[in-house]
Formats: structure tokens, sequence, C-alpha cells
């Protein structure tokens, strides 16, 4: 090493010395209701800068992205789109367009209107939208991370707030899951019938095909992790610095999903490490990496400051005590083939354990391919087994099977890889060239028996799912200029009602009487989900609203033993 890399290499510890030194300093300075109301105007605004440099880098490298997808046969394009189309129409149509997890898609939605309307991200607590202008008064910085809010206050900025936009941007992601899946297992292996296998078992996964008809994260998590990582696989096959570039901010912008999404800074650097090691000794590569933490500076400084939410634990949220019966459940939960279709594990298995048969006349071909299997292995194994170690990380824990979500990518790939190599050795050893087809009928037939699975919405926050349901009839019913006092205002807040808490009722007389005041339309009471479960502090809370006001019930249902009422409230005068 001479003289000149030597600076290089000091300059660039200084400067990262300097970077995590500022990054310290400002967690370790600021109080944590200071960090989190920062972060409110702070993280939406580098998403979207990170976003807009996304589309530069897009533009920079068209000509790369063209001459990639060029090397691809016009049969095998043909096969991509119905199997890719095939599984948007499954999502969209055979899977029950509905939220699943109560009530944290709406506080995801509500977070996209915020970032949309107030170039602010939080859930709004007590919000008012008059004349189509929408204002929050108590906006709450939330736990999770920004970047899908974000990627909803864009379509809500061209489409309006509205529910169904979430469900389409889902579906969309899904689609391109299929897509990405191809592409990461085309550039690894050079091999078109594996990436299309890879492609066609993602598609028919059955919790991806009903996840994705949500709005919950983990659709796009799971797809910006696969972009993330299809940009390295490029980057390592056309080493530029253009599309270095690209890659720096498609991997900053990937971590800001779920808080476990960082994890897939392993596979990637394992990528790296075995295909292009190189680049791992020159300065560019640091300085990128550099870019890439600048770029998600807010979100760690947002790990930090939610470092103390309980997320619903009553103990720990990680425990080696958690290992055994999450292990035990996540890990045969890809092979009772009740969920989860086992012959797609059996092919990622197979696809793990068999050497590449050679494509190419080259000596390392094998070793090759192995090390490229093995950082995909790490990307699954990274994905699957944090949650066995989080207190609510099991598959069978209430909706927590949308965790399985990040790995199936992985599975796919390994899987497509896996059937590939067994079509080849029937060729090659028997000259069976039907093969292709039997495989794929097997796999579609084994799917068939999932549908009705698919296709039902089942009995799970059935109680939450109805007070969501009754919510739209109650907000298309009240007047205008009047508000709703209730649990959850970001609900009515997307309908494009007035909403403020609850607690406000019993808390806040003075604001409740300016609320009277204001609102000729009437303050109504939304006896919900929350007055009607097993906790007698919460009943109480909703009784007590009603004894403190006289009410009148404007309308009500009933589902098996839960009541969904709607009162409208007046005042109590004192003698």
């Amino acid at each position: 090493m001479n003289n000149l890399q030597t600076n290089q290499y000091t300059l660039v510890g200084i400067i990262y010395l300097i970077f995590l030194s500022l990054v310290v300093t400002c967690c370790l300075s600021v109080d944590n209701w200071q960090l989190r109301e920062n972060l409110k105007w702070i993280s939406p605004l580098t998403l979207e800068f990170n976003f807009l440099l996304i589309l530069i880098g897009i533009v920079i490298n068209l000509e790369l992205l063209k001459k990639y997808i060029n090397n691809i046969t016009k049969s095998t394009w043909y096969c991509l789109s119905i199997i890719a189309i095939s599984g948007l129409l499954l999502t969209m149509f055979v899977a029950p367009q509905t939220h699943k997890i109560y009530f944290d898609e709406d506080i995801y939605l509500n977070i996209g209107q915020n970032i949309a309307c107030l170039k602010k991200a939080g859930m709004c607590n007590d919000g008012r939208v008059l004349y189509d202008e929408y204002t929050c008064n108590r906006l709450e910085y939330n736990k999770e991370p920004n970047a899908w809010p974000y990627l909803l206050s864009i379509m809500f900025k061209i489409f309006g707030t509205n529910h169904v936009v979430g469900y389409l941007l889902n579906n969309f992601f899904w689609f391109l899951s299929i897509l990405t899946v191809f592409f990461i297992c085309y550039t690894l292996f050079k091999d078109e019938k594996a990436a299309l296998f890879a492609a066609l078992i993602i598609s028919l996964i059955p919790e991806g095909i009903i996840w994705s008809n949500t709005t919950a994260v983990e659709t796009s998590s799971a797809l910006f992790a696969g972009i993330a990582f299809l940009s390295v696989v490029i980057f390592v096959r056309y080493p530029k610095k253009e599309f270095l570039f690209l890659t720096s901010f498609l991997i900053s912008f990937s971590f800001q999903f779920r808080p476990e999404s960082i994890l897939i800074l392993l596979p990637i650097f394992l990528c790296v490490l075995f295909i292009v090691p190189k680049e791992l000794i020159k300065t560019r590569t640091y300085y990128f990496f550099l870019l890439i933490m600048i770029l998600a500076t807010p979100h760690l400084i947002h790990l930090y400051a939610v470092k103390g939410e309980s997320w619903g634990a009553s103990g720990a949220k990680f425990s080696f005590s958690y290992f055994y019966e999450n292990f035990i459940v996540n890990f045969f939960f890809y092979f009772k083939n009740i969920r989860f279709p086992a012959i797609f594990s059996y092919f990622c298995c197979i696809g793990l354990i068999v050497p590449q048969i050679q494509i190419e006349q080259q000596k390392n071909t094998y070793l090759f391919y192995n090390k490229e299997k093995l950082a995909i292995f790490v990307w699954l194994l990274a994905f699957w087994g944090i949650f066995v170690f989080f207190y609510a990380g099991s598959y069978n824990y209430g909706a927590d099977v949308r965790f399985s979500l990040l790995s199936y990518m992985p599975i796919s790939i390994l899987a497509g890889f896996g059937i590939s190599n067994i079509q080849r050795w029937f060729q090659e050893k028997w000259n069976i060239k039907w093969i292709n087809h039997s495989i794929i009928i097997i796999i579609l037939i084994n799917f068939i028996s999932f549908i009705p699975y698919i296709r039902s919405v089942r009995q799970e926050a059935w109680g939450a799912r109805f007070d969501h349901n009754y919510s739209e009839i109650m907000a298309n019913k009240i007047p205008a200029h009047s508000i709703i006092l209730t649990h959850n205002p970001t609900i009515f807040l997307l309908f494009g009602q007035n909403a403020t808490q609850a607690s406000i009722a019993l808390y806040e007389e003075d604001y409740i009487k300016q609320l009277f005041e204001q609102y000729t339309g009437g303050v109504y009471f939304h006896y919900n989900y929350w007055c009607n479960v097993d906790d007698l502090q919460q009943k109480a809370f909703c009784q007590n609203i009603l004894n403190k006001y006289y009410h009148s019930q404007i309308m009500s249902f009933s589902e098996q033993k839960y009541k969904y009422k709607l009162f409208k409230l007046s005042m109590k005068h004192s003698n």
C-alpha cells in the first residue's frame, strides 16, 4: 500500500469518526421528546430527498439497465409477464381486500396522509377536514419507520387520501416482487429457467398473496430489501461507479420500512465479498457507504428514539427464552403444507444443497455459485431468524404470520435454482425433456388446495374488522361541521371526517366545551371495539363518557356479542 492509498484510508477513517461523533452527540444531547419532534419533519424530508436521488440514479443508468435486460430472450419475457400478471390478479381478485392488522394499518395510512398534507410524519390524535383542507392539532410521532407511509403519501398527493390507494399500491408492489425475484435469480445464476421458476414460486405463496391485498408494511419492506439486494447483484456484474451511485440510494431507502430492514446489509456484504472482493479495498466503496449512512441517519436516530417502546411486550422484547417455542412454530410453518406449500420448502432445500451443473466452461463455477447461494441463505436466515427471539415473533401469534413475508424472496430464489437443477439432471441423465411441464403441473395442482385459504377472511381480529367496517358507515352518516370522539381518530380522518381522542371528553373540559360551541353539526361519540373488550377499565371509560353527557343513539350495529354504536352528545348543565 503506497502513501497515497494510506492517506486516502486515513481521510475516510477521519470522516467516519466525525460522522459517528455527530450522530452520537445528537442522540445524547437532545432529549427523547425533542428528537421525535424533529424527526416529524426531518424523516419525510430525507426520505423525499433519497427517493429523488433514486429516480436520478435510474435515469443515469438507463443505458446500463437496457443492456442488462436486452440479454433476456423474448420467450422468457412472455413467460415472466404471464407469471407476474397472474400473481397480480391473484392478490387483487382472489385474496380479500381488507385490513388485517388493527389498527396499525390505519396508522400507516394516516401517517401517509400527514406527510402528504402537512409534510410531517406522525399519527394524528386530533384532526380536522374542512372544505378538503386537512389539519392536525395533535400529531404523535410513531414508533414504526416511515418509508411505507412516505410512499403512500406520494399516491395520496396524486389520487387523494383513500384506503383503496393503499391496497392498490401493495398490489403493485407484489407484482414488482415477482419481477425482482426473477431478476435476482437470473443475474446470480445466469439461468432463465431457474429465474422463471423462482418467479412462479413467489407468485403462488398464499400468505404473500393475502397480505399484498392489505395495507400492511411487510410487502413493501420485503420488496425494497429485494430491490436493494438486486442492485448490488447487478453492480457486482457491472461494477461501475454510476450504478454504485444508484445502489447506495436504494440500500439507504430499503432500511426504513421495518426496524429489522437493516439486516439486508448482511447478504449485501457477503455478495460483494464473495463475487467482487476487490471492491472492499477501494476507497470509493467506503465513500458511498458513508453516503448510505448519511441518508439513513434520521432512521438510525429514529431507532434510538423509540428504543424504550415496549412494542406491546410485558417483559423483554427480545430474549433467548422465546427461542424454542418460536423456532418450532416458525420452522415447521414451511413444511406442514397448511399455510405455506411444503413443496416450495423442499425445492428450496434442494437448491441450497445441490451443486450447480456447469453452464459455463469455468473451473470455479461450482464454488462460485455455492458462495452466491450462501449469500441468499444468509438473507433467509437473517429475516427468518430475527423473529425467533422476538416475544411476538411466532407465526401463530395473532396475525404475525405476516413476518414470514420477509423470507419469501430468498426461499423462492433457492427453490427456483433447485428446480432448474432437477430438470437439467433428468434431461442429461435420461434425456427426459417433459420434466419442466411436470413440475409446473405439480406446483399448480398443489396451489389449488390453498385457494380456499387465500379467499377466506378468517376469524382473526373479527371484532376490530367489523368496527372498521361500521366506522365507514358512521363517517358517511355524520352531518357536515361535526366531530367524532373515538379511540381511533385515524380511521375517521381517512374517511374525511373531523375526529379527536375520546379521552378529551373526560379530561379536558375547557376543550370539549369549545368543540360543542364550534361544531354546529354536533359532537358524536363512537362506541367502538375498545368499549367491548374484556377489560373493565376500557368498559368503564366508555360508560363514564355516556354518564357525563346527555346522549342519543344515532345508529347501532352488532356482531356476535360486540355492539358498535354512534351517539350524539350534548352538555349537562350544572346547577
